[in-house]
């Protein structure tokens, strides 16, 4: 019996946090991210070769990371591009930006990591070939999320690509097909779409014809 009454405490803790990060989406505390990304146990499963692979990153690029935390993701961005490319990296948590900078000063790449807001992104219009964004949309208000999509879609190059990866549990975790509505909305064409034990995302391109779809509805 014991253990029933365990698991239901369990169960109503997890549909709370998410509920909690669902109504009230918010960028998780530094500490809270340093201790949940940068750990063994989440570097065997939810390691940084889905995003690269998904995002099909190429030696040379010039690439960039929105919400990049600690910096686990751009780091390997940094090796996968090698001396000859380049990873801009932006956070809104200056902690972050310090611990990805310290991070990122070794690598091969030129790196450069930035605080700011990912609705108004500090790089020249149509000056990267890709960007990615790891289980970071979800954290931003609903009402946020077109203008941070449609910020990338303004610093891409016109052939350039958009990668956007989910994990759960994370509490702003984003179900395929309303992150495919946003992407939709925003003004991109999905070009191919990645699963995996707790993880999803989909790479995608500006719409030739730079329309917009409809705006997703409010449930996550």
């Amino acid at each position: 019996m014991y253990w029933l009454f365990g698991l239901a405490v369990v169960v109503a803790a997890f549909l709370a946090v998410r509920w909690q990060g669902q109504t009230h989406p918010h960028p998780m505390p530094f500490w809270l991210e340093g201790f949940f990304l940068d750990n063994p146990l989440r570097r065997q499963v939810f390691g940084p070769r889905f995003v690269l692979d998904l995002a099909a990153v190429a030696s040379g690029e010039q690439v960039a990371e929105v919400g990049c935390g600690i910096g686990y993701v751009s780091e390997a961005l940094a090796e996968r591009v090698g001396a000859g490319g380049s990873v801009q990296a932006l956070d809104q948590s200056p902690e972050a930006v310090r611990a990805a900078t310290r991070r990122l000063s070794a690598c091969a790449a030129a790196c450069t990591v930035v605080e700011g807001d990912a609705a108004a992104l500090p790089w020249p219009s149509a000056s990267l070939d890709a960007v990615v964004m790891v289980a970071m949309l979800g954290e931003l208000p609903a009402d946020r999320r077109l203008a941070a999509l449609s910020e990338v879609r303004r610093v891409l190059r016109p052939d350039g690509r958009l990668t956007v990866v989910e994990y759960w549990p994370d509490p702003h975790f984003l179900r395929p097909e309303r992150l495919a509505g946003y992407l939709s909305a925003a003004g991109f064409r999905m070009e191919a779409a990645g699963k995996r034990p707790g993880q999803h995302g989909i790479r995608s391109r500006p719409a030739a014809e730079g329309k917009a779809g409809e705006e997703p509805d409010a449930q996550a």
